[in-house]
């Protein structure tokens, strides 16, 4: 279940359908109940998700996750939750919220949504690789692991090395080779010119680039 169905809340319902997933989205605003319901298939309930019958009606009971996304500010999405909770209490829950430090909600919620931080870094990346940098950030796991991809330059310390000769900082790995096309095997060759996956913990990305950049 989405509350709130506005951009963050539309494209995340959307994404989940896509995937396969039952989604109810609740949406109190009735020009956006009908621009959803007009867009993709799923279930659009027009009322106030803030309020316990709105959420009972809407299936809050066969749902197992709520995801608070509205643009009311984080408090606002993080009662929404509480609320949810009380009613289902085994029922898992997201909310969004309006500035960075997550762990002022620690133990409020199971995961916090943070969609400006997320569109930075998403523009950060895009940055980067138009700059040529040859280095991309796919994705970040947690708030502790990322996943990079590394280009190989042909004066990189690691170029032209198999990768058990390569001393890797602790807390990286190499998770995909070749382009993608290759799984990581101790033998295989660090090739300038190719992409590779590395995973790594936060604080480490910048070593493991100089190993892959020079």
């Amino acid at each position: 279940m989405i509350v709130g169905g506005h951009h963050v809340g539309y494209h995340a319902a959307r994404q989940l359908s896509e995937r396969g997933h039952d989604v109810v989205v609740v949406e109190k605003d009735p020009e956006r109940v009908a621009f959803l319901s007009d867009q993709y298939d799923a279930t659009v309930i027009h009322g106030d998700g803030g309020r316990r019958s709105v959420l009972q009606q809407a299936g809050l009971d066969r749902s197992d996750v709520i995801a608070a996304l509205t643009g009311y500010g984080a408090m606002t999405n993080i009662g929404i939750c509480a609320m949810a909770t009380e009613i289902e209490p085994d029922i898992g829950t997201v909310a969004r919220i309006d500035h960075g430090d997550r762990d002022e909600y620690d133990g409020l919620v199971d995961r916090v949504v943070y969609p400006e931080e997320l569109a930075a870094h998403a523009a950060t990346n895009e940055i980067l690789h138009v700059a040529g940098g040859g280095v991309q950030t796919i994705e970040e796991v947690t708030g502790d692991l990322a996943l990079l991809e590394l280009t190989v330059a042909g004066d990189a310390p690691v170029a032209d090395r198999e990768l058990r000769d390569v001393a890797f900082p602790r807390g990286s790995v190499v998770v995909a080779g070749r382009d993608s096309n290759q799984l990581p095997g101790p033998e295989m060759v660090l090739e300038p010119g190719y992409r590779y996956l590395v995973a790594v913990r936060a604080g480490i990305s910048d070593e493991v680039v100089r190993l892959f950049r020079g």
